[in-house]
């Protein structure tokens, strides 16, 4: 049986949160009603303060199922948590020629699902737990420490090394980043980037990750790797950076990754004050939320997925990092934006666009998203998720 928390996440048997919620009306795709490393363990910290046991039933759930050997056409690795699992994959994953086994999909194509899982185990403070995962969370660091070894001291992912599945795979992922919704990252020029890509959002919590590694194992060389990931970061990034490639080249870009650098403090000291200053700026900074892209970039579109539209789960990290940043008043504005666009259009949906009228729905969007509900309550509460 499933049944709703009492924070309003819809639960699993073993009590994880489902992504989305089935659809509630004919206007509702629903279609992420699964079981997904990031969206899950996400929700899960934003609820922590109500309901940790949301956190160790997603916690438990995706150790159990983390990665124990390579595969290409799942993009399983060791000590990689996953992605996304479906006991009965959708008509669509077949004909997109994903991974389905037996009837289901269990896939691993994402950069960021591993950081996020130590980062929850981390925060969620249970020395029992922590004890009883000490061998996935040891696992998932040696994953994380070995991607930055690959990458010279960034978390790239890709290529793709199989048919079907995520050709992007931050939480900006797509399929086709070229598609009419807009999802993925775009250079300014329209080109899809050349994988390996490393985004500015998978770096931030890479961070958060090599901290929380730290303290669940006390050793410090975490902790200097976190220092010298910060280095990287501060070299290779600016504020108009969305993501690099393994080449150098940068994908220019501001948007709400700033946010999640200021929140994972994962910039230089030096640089924090001109990534907030540009989070703020008005082509990012809206009356309702967070822009995932600046209103100024080429490829922007107030309705597009990820290089335009307002999630509210986003913008809550970008309120965690004006916060951590000291800009107060810019993020009680954030706070308060968000809060009051999910009042008006009720529900809890995925993203939104905003326009001239206000927060506007988009179809493609679905309706009772589970960070979404968790945004809400981590915003009213004041939660940012962060422990220092």
């Amino acid at each position: 049986m499933r049944g709703v928390s009492a924070a309003g996440l819809e639960l699993s048997a073993e009590g994880w949160p489902y992504a989305s919620s089935l659809s509630v009306d004919a206007a509702d795709p629903g279609r992420f009603h699964a079981l997904f490393g990031r969206d899950s363990l996400i929700s899960s910290l934003q609820v922590l303060p109500v309901q940790p046991e949301v956190a160790r039933a997603t916690l438990r759930v995706l150790a159990r199922m983390q990665g124990t050997r390579d595969d290409a056409e799942t993009d399983e690795e060791p000590g990689k948590v996953l992605h996304e699992y479906r006991p009965r994959a959708e008509p669509l994953h077949l004909e997109l020629g994903w991974p389905v086994r037996d009837g289901a999909l269990q896939y691993y194509g994402s950069a960021d699902s591993t950081s996020w899982f130590l980062v929850v185990l981390d925060t969620l403070g249970d020395p029992a737990l922590a004890r009883e995962l000490e061998p996935a969370w040891r696992a998932a660091g040696a994953w994380l420490e070995q991607a930055l070894r690959q990458g010279g001291g960034l978390v790239f992912h890709g290529p793709r090394r199989a048919s079907g599945g995520l050709v992007q795979q931050g939480w900006r992922d797509a399929i086709d980043p070229r598609a009419a919704h807009g999802p993925g990252i775009l250079h300014a020029d329209g080109r899809v980037p050349e994988a390996p890509l490393a985004d500015a959002d998978t770096q931030a919590v890479a961070v958060a990750a090599l901290r929380a590694l730290g303290r669940l194992s006390g050793e410090t060389r975490w902790r200097s790797l976190a220092a010298r990931t910060v280095e990287a970061i501060g070299a290779a990034f600016t504020p108009e950076t969305m993501a690099v490639c393994e080449n150098g080249e940068r994908v220019l870009g501001a948007g709400s990754q700033l946010g999640w650098l200021l929140w994972a403090e994962a910039l230089p000291p030096k640089l924090r004050a001109a990534f907030a200053d540009r989070l703020c700026g008005p082509d990012v900074l809206t009356g309702f939320g967070l822009r995932t892209l600046s209103a100024e970039h080429p490829q922007f579109g107030a309705a597009s997925y990820h290089r335009g539209g307002v999630w509210p789960f986003d913008s809550w990290l970008g309120w965690g990092g004006l916060r951590a940043a000291g800009r107060e008043p810019e993020a009680e504005r954030v706070r308060a934006a968000v809060l009051e666009a999910l009042e008006r259009l009720g529900n809890a949906p995925e993203l939104y666009a905003v326009g001239s009228s206000g927060p506007e729905r988009i179809p493609i969007a679905n309706q009772v998203q589970a960070w979404t509900v968790g945004a809400r309550i981590a915003l009213q509460r004041r939660w940012d998720g962060i422990r220092r």
